[in-house]
């Protein structure tokens, strides 16, 4: 009988002592509006629990001061006024933080987790930490030499639907894993491109962005599939060949809103991934493992585990079953509400381990280093994303916006995704068949030329 699949015992987690003006971190914002709204209210509550001292912020937008004033003044906050800075090196230089929290554009990741590393300050960036295998090898080198630690903003990559999954894979409940997978079905309209300058762009301002549908909007997904793929929660699976076909359904960018991507790995397990920004309605998007018994799915963004048999009229295997009856009794225990994935929190957990209260970040940068490897190998296999014809694709006008909807791309996405395939294989009429690309030795992106 297989053993289902239990979560180590925790120990309760040890509280911080008391703020103490000499120890605790100091923290600086970089970005307040966006998702830095975000991260300026979580700071503001970590504040008041003790774990750290909001000092500063830098934004060049010329309601950011207001931004600040207003988040802070909604959470009743009576801590001392963060200054205001225009930029990272003058918020470094002023305020001396401990920790640097990074809400900027993807093409200002790698300069600036370098600059704040330089001055000593540990990071937390958002998602993806950088686009290039050299800037990640870069930035770890300089942590390899006594630098500061950086957590990237894969929240996901520890939600207990994930965790859980992870373990239906390693222990065998599934029977024989034939491969990870993820799918995801989303719909943008042209207004999601016109938010900001890089969006959907490979290259801006001389810096790669390669700002596409596993970079970016998919970007956990991608990131959860290579966790599932790897031996242990902390070792993701590290790319050795990927497979990549990557469209575009609008001419008004150059990067993919749709993307077919294999990718073999060194731990002998395959990754596949289906996802398109151009269905024609929203769907939570899923990982799952295809074993030879059953295949269960992971919603990452709802915390939900599904099971469907590999054998039409019969049950899971009762290991499985007992894994997701497991997991929806720890929701309730916990008291997650539906629909809430549990994702812990990254920056407090930055906060206790430079504080030395925590022995380990929940997603240090090299865990990352896979992810950026798949990137860069998605594009050397399929190069720039190609165009797909209108005449594949519907149009739809709605409360001022304007959709693209690439036709059949929902019972595509979920075959590609089940049967392991690339759109061409799965013979779309509007798909082109590229070639895989080996990333034995690899060491440096330099396509797209910047």
């Amino acid at each position: 009988m297989t053993t289902p699949p239990q979560a180590p015992p925790q120990a309760p987690p040890q509280a911080p002592p008391l703020a103490d003006p000499l120890t605790t971190p100091r923290v600086g914002l970089v970005g307040v509006n966006g998702y830095g709204r975000t991260h300026l209210r979580n700071a503001a509550r970590l504040q008041e629990q003790g774990l750290l001292r909001l000092v500063g912020y830098a934004d060049v937008a010329p309601d950011a001061a207001d931004v600040v004033a207003e988040h802070l003044a909604a959470r009743a906050y009576d801590g001392p006024t963060p200054r205001g800075h225009g930029d990272l090196t003058d918020l470094l230089a002023a305020d001396q933080p401990d920790i640097v929290v990074l809400g900027t554009p993807i093409p200002l990741h790698a300069r600036m987790i370098e600059e704040a590393f330089v001055a000593g300050a540990s990071v937390l960036v958002e998602k993806p930490p950088v686009v290039t295998v050299q800037d990640i090898d870069r930035l770890l080198a300089l942590q390899d030499s006594g630098g500061p630690l950086c957590q990237v903003g894969f929240q996901n990559a520890r939600a207990p639907v994930v965790r859980a999954l992870a373990r239906l894979a390693r222990d065998g409940a599934l029977g024989e894993v034939e491969h990870v997978g993820l799918v995801g079905r989303w719909s943008r309209p042209d207004s999601y491109y016109a938010r900001t300058d890089w969006a959907g762009r490979l290259v801006h301002d001389g810096r790669y962005v390669l700002d596409g549908t596993l970079t970016n909007p998919f970007a956990h997904g991608l990131m959860n599939a290579l966790i599932v793929a790897g031996d242990h929660d902390d070792s993701p699976a590290t790319p050795t060949t990927v497979h990549a076909e990557l469209y575009r359904c609008r001419d008004s960018i150059d990067g993919d809103d749709t993307a077919s991507v294999r990718v073999d790995t060194a731990e002998g397990r395959t990754v596949v991934a289906a996802v398109t920004l151009c269905a024609p309605s929203q769907v939570p998007p899923y990982v799952f493992v295809k074993g030879s018994r059953a295949t269960a799915r992971a919603y990452y963004t709802t915390g939900e585990l599904t099971l469907e048999s590999a054998r039409t009229g019969h049950s899971p295997p009762a290991a499985a079953v007992r894994a997701v009856e497991a997991l929806a009794a720890d929701a309730e225990r916990t008291g997650r509400a539906p629909g809430d994935p549990g994702s812990p929190d990254l920056l407090a957990n930055l906060v206790n381990v430079v504080r030395g209260y925590d022995d380990r970040l929940l997603c240090a940068l090299r865990m990352t280093r896979g992810f950026v490897l798949a990137l860069n190998g998605m594009y050397e296999s399929a190069g720039r994303p190609g165009p797909v014809s209108p005449r594949f694709t519907t149009v739809h006008d709605e409360n001022g916006e304007h959709w693209v909807h690439l036709v059949g791309v929902d019972d595509l996405i979920e075959r590609c995704a089940r049967d392991a395939l690339l759109f061409s294989e799965a013979a779309a009429d509007w798909a082109t068949p590229t070639r895989a690309f080996s990333l034995a030795n690899y060491r440096n992106f330099t396509s797209f030329s910047c």
